[in-house]
C-alpha cells in the first residue's frame, strides 16, 4: 500500500507533501551547513540534495530548493564566515551557484523526460488496453459470425427441405387438381344425367364414365342389381358385351363382394372357375374389380369393371370405382325419392282436394244452419219484445211497482238478446265473407259516421277529428264496423254526468299508418287488457254490451293485413289504435 502511494505520489503530486518535503530539506541542509559543516566550502553539498527531486518529480520543489540553498550559501559565506575575503567568497558563491544551476537544469530535463516517458506509458498502456478491447470485440463479432453462419447454414437446410417439400406438395397439388378435374367433368355428366328424363339412362351413362376413368385397365364396365335369386344388368359399357342380361346370384363374384360389403378383386378369372358370368361369346374376360352398389343405405347390388387380361388392380383404381358407385348410389336414391315425393305429392294434392271439399260442404252446412238458428233464436225475441211492449201499452196503470220491473227487465233482456244474435252474425259475416281491399280517406269515412249518427254529435258527445289523415288500403264496410264499434265504446264508456271527448289522429311510419282513437272515459286496468279483444269478455257489468265489438274490430282489421292495441290506466280514459297500410305503398 505504501508502495502504491509512493508511485501515485510520483505520477501527481501533492501540494502539502511538497511543502512538507521542502520545509525538511531546507532545515536538513540549513543543520548541515551551520552546524556540522559549519567551515566546509565543498560546492557540491548544495547540488546534492537537489537530487531528491529525481525521486519525487516537482518543479517547483526543484527550483525552491535551489533558490533557499542560494540564499543559505550566500548567507553562509556573508554571515558566518566575516573572515573571508570578498573576492573569494563571491568565487566560491559562484561556483556553488553553478554546480547547484547545473544540477538543477539536469534534473529538471530529466524530470521532463520522466514526465513525458510516463504520459507516453499512460498513452501505450490505454493504447494496448484499447487494441485488447478491440481484439475481444472482433474476437465477439467473430464468434457471433460463426454463429450466424451456423444459423444461416441450418436456415438453408431447412429451406431446401422446405423447397423439396413444397415440390412435392406442388407434384401432389398437380396430381389432386388433374384428378379434381376428372371428377369434376364426372359430375357435370352425372348432374347432365340428373335433368335427363330417363332413369334407365343414369346407370348407362355411369359405366361409360368408368371405363373412361379407369383407361386400358378395363375392357368393360357393369352394373348389377339383386333381384330375388339372379343379378339383373341395369347397364353396361365397353368393347365387350356380357352374353346374358341376367344369371345366378349364388356363385357369382357379386355374392362374394355384397356379403362383405366392401371392394375387392381377382387378377386372374382363370383361377377361379367357381364363380360365374364372366364368359362372353368370344372369349372370356381374365380379371373382374368389383363394389357394392348401396340403395338406401344397404347393397343392393354391385359396380363391376372387367379387364381382358390379368390385372393387379391399384389403390387409385379401387378409389375410381368406390367413388364412381358412390354417386351412382347418390343418384338413383334420389331418383327413386324424386318418383316416390311425386307419388306423395300426387296423393296429398288428391287428399287435400277431396278434404277441401268435404271441408267446404261442412261450412256451407254450418252456414245454413247459423242463418236458421239465428233467424229462430230472433223470432221468440221479437215475440217477447212485442208482447211485453203491448202489455207495457195497455196494462201498465194495472200493474204494481214489482211487476212494472219484471216487465222493464223482460224488455230489456230481449233487447240485449237480440243484439247479441246480432253482433254474433256480423261476426260470422266477417269471418266468411270476402274482403275487397281499397285505398280510403279515413277523414272522410270518419265525418260521414259522425253525422249519421246523432249520438256521436253535440251535445252527446265531441268528436275531434284531425285533418290530413294518410288514407289507408283497406275495406270500406269492415272499416266503418271498426270505427262505429270504437267510437260507441268511446261515448258509452264514460262516467256519470260527463260528456264525452273523442280525439281521432293518424301518423305514418313507413309503408304503414297508425290511426289513434282518444277519449276520456273510464280507462281500463292494466291485469285486464288482455281480455279486451276476447269474445264475450265484458270487464263492466255497470255497462252494457255483449262482448262482441272490440273482437270484431281485431277480426276486421287482421283480416285486412293491419294490428289493433290499446294504452290505457283507469281514470285516464283509453287510446286505441288500429295500424293499416298505407294507400301509396300498394298504389
Amino acid at each position: 500500500m505504501f508502495t502504491e502511494t509512493i508511485a501515485s505520489l510520483q505520477r501527481k503530486p501533492m501540494p502539502i507533501f511538497t511543502v512538507g518535503l521542502y520545509v525538511l530539506c531546507t532545515g536538513v541542509m540549513a543543520w548541515l551547513r551551520l552546524g556540522p559543516w559549519g567551515d566546509s566550502v565543498v560546492t557540491l553539498n548544495y547540488g546534492a540534495p537537489l537530487l531528491i527531486c529525481l525521486w519525487y518529480p516537482e518543479r517547483r520543489l526543484l527550483w525552491s530548493l535551489a533558490g533557499t540553498f542560494a540564499l543559505m550559501a550566500a548567507y553562509k559565506i556573508r554571515m558566518a564566515s566575516p573572515e573571508w575575503s570578498v573576492d573569494g567568497s563571491l568565487k566560491i558563491w559562484s561556483v556553488q551557484m553553478i554546480n547547484m544551476l547545473v544540477i538543477g537544469i539536469a534534473v529538471h530535463l530529466v524530470i521532463d523526460l520522466t514526465t513525458r516517458l510516463r504520459r507516453k506509458k499512460t498513452e501505450l498502456e490505454a493504447s494496448n488496453q484499447e487494441l485488447i478491447a478491440r481484439e475481444e470485440e472482433i474476437s465477439r463479432q467473430n464468434e457471433e459470425l460463426q454463429s450466424q453462419s451456423e444459423e444461416l447454414a441450418q436456415q438453408n437446410e431447412e429451406i431446401q427441405q422446405q423447397t423439396e417439400e413444397l415440390q412435392t406438395q406442388a407434384e401432389e397439388l398437380h396430381l389432386a387438381n388433374d384428378e379434381s378435374g376428372k371428377r369434376q367433368a364426372i359430375l357435370q355428366a352425372l348432374l347432365e344425367s340428373l335433368k335427363a328424363d330417363d332413369s334407365k339412362d343414369l346407370p348407362e351413362r355411369i359405366c361409360y364414365l368408368l371405363t373412361s376413368l379407369l383407361g386400358e385397365a378395363a375392357s368393360a364396365a357393369v352394373i348389377l342389381e339383386k333381384e330375388g335369386d339372379d343379378l339383373v344388368v341395369l347397364a353396361q359399357a365397353g368393347s365387350i358385351g356380357l352374353p346374358t342380361q341376367r344369371w345366378g346370384f349364388e356363385r357369382s363374384f357379386a355374392a362374394v363382394v355384397m356379403a362383405h360389403d366392401r371392394t375387392a378383386y381377382v387378377p386372374d378369372l382363370s383361377l377361379r372357375p367357381d364363380l360365374e358370368g364372366a364368359q362372353t361369346g368370344v372369349r372370356m374376360f381374365r380379371s373382374v374389380m368389383a363394389t357394392p352398389l348401396r340403395l338406401a343405405g344397404k347393397p343392393a347390388g354391385v359396380v363391376k369393371a372387367y379387364s381382358t387380361h390379368t390385372h393387379e388392380w391399384t389403390k387409385e383404381q379401387f378409389q375410381i370405382i368406390e367413388w364412381m358407385s358412390a354417386q351412382c348410389s347418390m343418384l338413383m336414391d334420389s331418383r327413386r325419392l324424386k318418383v316416390e315425393l311425386q307419388r306423395a305429392n300426387t296423393d296429398l294434392d288428391r287428399l287435400v282436394r277431396e278434404r277441401t271439399a268435404e271441408l267446404q260442404d261442412l261450412v256451407n252446412e254450418l252456414e245454413h244452419f247459423s242463418y236458421t238458428i239465428t233467424h229462430d233464436l230472433r223470432a221468440p225475441l221479437r215475440a217477447m219484445h212485442g208482447f211485453a211492449g203491448l202489455l207495457a201499452d195497455e196494462c201498465m196503470m194495472l200493474l204494481n211497482e214489482q211487476s212494472r220491473e219484471y216487465l222493464t227487465r223482460i224488455t230489456t233482456a230481449a233487447s240485449r238478446m237480440d243484439r247479441l244474435i246480432t253482433d254474433a252474425l256480423s261476426y260470422s259475416k266477417v269471418v266468411r265473407n270476402e274482403m275487397p281491399m281499397e285505398p280510403i280517406d279515413v277523414g272522410h269515412l270518419l265525418r260521414g259516421m259522425v253525422d249519421s249518427y246523432p249520438i256521436f254529435q253535440r251535445p252527446n258527445a265531441n268528436i275531434e277529428i284531425a285533418d290530413n289523415l294518410p288514407p289507408v288500403l283497406g275495406n270500406e264496410a269492415g272499416l266503418t264496423q271498426c270505427f262505429s264499434n270504437l267510437l260507441g265504446n268511446a261515448v258509452k264508456f264514460v262516467a256519470p254526468g260527463q260528456v264525452p271527448v273523442v280525439r281521432i289522429t293518424g301518423q305514418s311510419n313507413g309503408d304503414r299508418v297508425r290511426i289513434w282513437c282518444e277519449d276520456n272515459g273510464i280507462g281500463i286496468p292494466k291485469e285486464l287488457q288482455s281480455r279486451v279483444f276476447v269474445m264475450f269478455q265484458r270487464l263492466s257489468k255497470d255497462y252494457e254490451g255483449t262482448g262482441i265489438g272490440l273482437t270484431l274490430v281485431k277480426k276486421v282489421v287482421e283480416r285486412m293485413g293491419g294490428a289493433v292495441g290499446l294504452e290505457s290506466e283507469p281514470a285516464n280514459g283509453c287510446r286505441f289504435w288500429i295500424e293499416l297500410k298505407i294507400a301509396d305503398s300498394m298504389s
